[in-house]
């Protein structure tokens, strides 16, 4: 598998390009005079370790901590290639937890997606990414929060706020002061443990009201192969919460008003099937 790309993407951020093969999620670096935080596990040792080799290559400061987003494998089953802790939310934690105790297995993967516990596309990428996990560790959270934390570098901040949102409830966006780069996760996303992916109105309004106050030069997202700046952050923003009240205003004229935007018929899409699901 060839590798992802490394960016420095501001003054004290590096970036790790996602790779959709296995749905490896971008990673980040923040770094300060007293060490480099790492935003994601990685889907993987492999994945994790060589964005690590990277960092070291380029003589960023020794790695002190990794936060994650959000549970998901692709985000958080790498972090046993970095001696350093894991900084989570509360809800990552408990569900880190059940993680760690399943058998990982072929068998027993395909046995969850039976019971629907897992879903396909979550399984096809993770033999994937692991193909032998009969070594697999899953670090659990050394220091948890419920709200938000904040992480000094020396010089350097990252503040790290729950915002949940349909794609996953523990969802957590990490902001560097000053640079003003702010890591989404996956958190803009549709969930996917569900029969269809899905968002709902009150989720995506939500979300947008509380990822609006932050200050933006660059976002990442989780699986967006570049970034965004400003205002394209603000238009994504914008869409969504579009999309949402033209779902509550007329569920069903919404699809034909959007037509021929794709970006905006596929939101439209996944409200339509969140608020036919909660009705």
């Amino acid at each position: 598998m060839p590798d992802c790309v490394f960016e420095e993407i501001s003054a004290h951020v590096d970036r790790y390009t996602p790779d959709d093969r296995t749905d490896r999620p971008a990673l980040g670096a923040i770094r300060g005079e007293r060490g480099t935080l790492l935003v994601e596990g990685g889907a993987s040792a492999a994945h994790l370790g060589a964005f690590a080799a990277e960092l070291a290559a380029r003589g960023r400061p020794p790695i002190v901590g990794i936060v994650l987003t959000h549970w998901h494998w692709d985000h958080s089953f790498g972090s046993a290639a970095v001696d350093a802790p894991v900084i989570a939310h509360a809800d990552t934690a408990a569900e880190l937890a059940v993680q760690a105790a399943y058998d990982w297995s072929d068998a027993a993967l395909e046995k969850r997606v039976r019971d629907g516990r897992e879903i396909a596309f979550c399984a096809d990428c993770l033999r994937l990414e692991i193909p032998d996990r009969s070594g697999l560790r899953i670090v659990l959270p050394a220091e948890t929060f419920t709200g938000r934390h904040s992480v000094d570098l020396g010089g350097v901040g990252a503040d790290v706020v729950h915002v949940g949102g349909d794609h996953a409830g523990d969802s957590c966006v990490i902001h560097v002061p000053g640079d003003d780069v702010l890591f989404l996760g996956d958190c803009l996303y549709q969930r996917l443990y569900a029969p269809e992916p899905l968002l709902t109105i009150a989720a995506v309004r939500a979300l947008v009201d509380r990822l609006e106050p932050f200050p933006v030069a660059v976002a990442v997202e989780g699986h967006d192969d570049g970034t965004a700046g400003a205002a394209a952050f603000a238009d994504r923003l914008e869409e969504l919460r579009r999309a949402a009240d033209l779902v509550e205003a007329d569920a069903a004229a919404a699809s034909a008003l959007v037509a021929g935007d794709e970006d905006m018929e596929e939101l439209v899409g996944f409200l339509l099937v969140g608020e036919g699901q909660a009705r």
